[in-house]
């Protein structure tokens, strides 16, 4: 298959906001590995309850008590059981 040099003028319309956000190279590698499929982006609020979840975990891996984990991140103690 023939390589392509791809400019922003290339890409359809309602792609060229993540394509700029991207840039073109990486948007090309990014339609080579998923295109065609549907893939689910995360909101930050999702991303943000993972990352909370492994800091709470690496509280409780370094003795941090269930109180005192709740504290740090304004959680009820059951919420961190």
């Amino acid at each position: 298959m023939r390589n392509f040099k791809y400019c922003l003028s290339d890409i359809p319309k309602q792609h060229r906001e993540l394509a700029s956000l991207l840039g073109v190279d990486l948007y090309i590698k990014f339609c080579n590995l998923y295109g065609g499929s549907n893939i689910y982006i995360p909101t930050i609020k999702t991303l943000n309850n993972y990352a909370r979840k492994d800091n709470i975990i690496a509280m409780s891996e370094d003795g941090h008590t269930v109180k005192e984990i709740a504290r740090e991140f304004d959680l009820s103690t059951n919420y961190i059981r």
